[in-house]
């Protein structure tokens, strides 16, 4: 699975920005399966929903392409076009590391990583900004079987494993904390411990407890590497790694299949949490 988000920033007036909006933010998210190809760029036909407004002339029609094969992962290429020299600039982010990109390069962006690419023309006044994030690929297992919710098994069995652990009300907690994942980033899941409560009517010493068996969970499942990168390896002794630790495990949550397959327990308040 690739997931990648663009948006948009420019340096103007307030006349040009009332004028002229820039678009809003866009998002896509692609299996890994092989010969899968993601455009970006100014070309309407190849490139939605990832298009760039069609008169910033530094991004080319097809400025970059993602692409996925079995043997080198996901990969994403600057091709070369009709100009010896470009008329943007490129700098992409894989990890701790930020490189410029060379004109008509291919890059690997390994599996479990994540980063970021910046299009920007040559005054850097104007920039596409695409966050990437790289899942495990998913793959037939030798049995061929299929797993929770129609996906094929992957090569790690990491999340059926997790899933198999999270029964009940567990799992149930872990839901309705990633509903904004679930049903896309416009609705707004519980923030606090009280307001889970309220939604699951389920008592304050109980939500407390899943909430840290969860985070235990996640942390060692090997599912979420950057969950120990940000928390440390003395996680449950600090307090500042709940809201962010969360959103990465909302995120891995919903993408590796976890959640998301039954009712969300949101739907008690009217389908959305206002």
């Amino acid at each position: 699975m690739l997931e990648l988000n663009m948006s948009f920033t420019a340096l103007r007036d307030g006349r040009e920005a009332e004028r002229d909006p820039l678009p809003g933010p866009k998002s896509v998210r692609t299996p890994a399966v092989a010969g899968t190809r993601v455009f970006v760029g100014r070309d309407p036909s190849t490139c939605r929903p990832l298009l760039t407004p069609h008169d910033w002339l530094f991004v080319s029609r097809k400025h970059l392409v993602f692409e996925y094969s079995e043997d080198r992962g996901w990969t994403v290429e600057w091709p070369r076009g009709t100009r010896d020299t470009p008329v943007a600039i490129v700098r992409i982010k894989r990890g701790e590391t930020s490189q410029d990109m060379p004109y008509g390069a291919i890059l690997p962006l390994p599996a479990r990583t994540s980063g970021s690419i910046l299009v920007s023309d040559l005054a850097r006044r104007r920039s596409v900004v695409l966050a990437w994030r790289a899942m495990q690929p998913i793959r037939p297992s030798d049995s061929g079987g299929i797993a929770f919710g129609g996906v094929q098994d992957t090569i790690d069995v990491g999340p059926d494993q997790l899933r198999a652990k999270l029964q009940g009300v567990r799992l149930e907690v872990l839901a309705a904390m990633s509903c904004d994942w679930i049903h896309g980033r416009a609705t707004k899941r519980p923030r606090t411990t009280d307001e889970l409560c309220e939604m699951l009517y389920m008592a304050k010493a109980t939500v407390e407890r899943c909430k840290t068996e969860l985070r235990r969970d996640f942390y060692s499942s090997e599912l979420c590497p950057e969950l120990n990168h940000l928390l440390g390896p003395d996680y449950l002794d600090t307090t500042p790694h709940v809201h962010g630790g969360w959103d990465l495990i909302a995120q891995t949550a919903v993408v590796c299949g976890i959640v998301g397959g039954e009712p969300c327990p949101c739907a008690r308040r009217g389908g959305s949490i206002d």
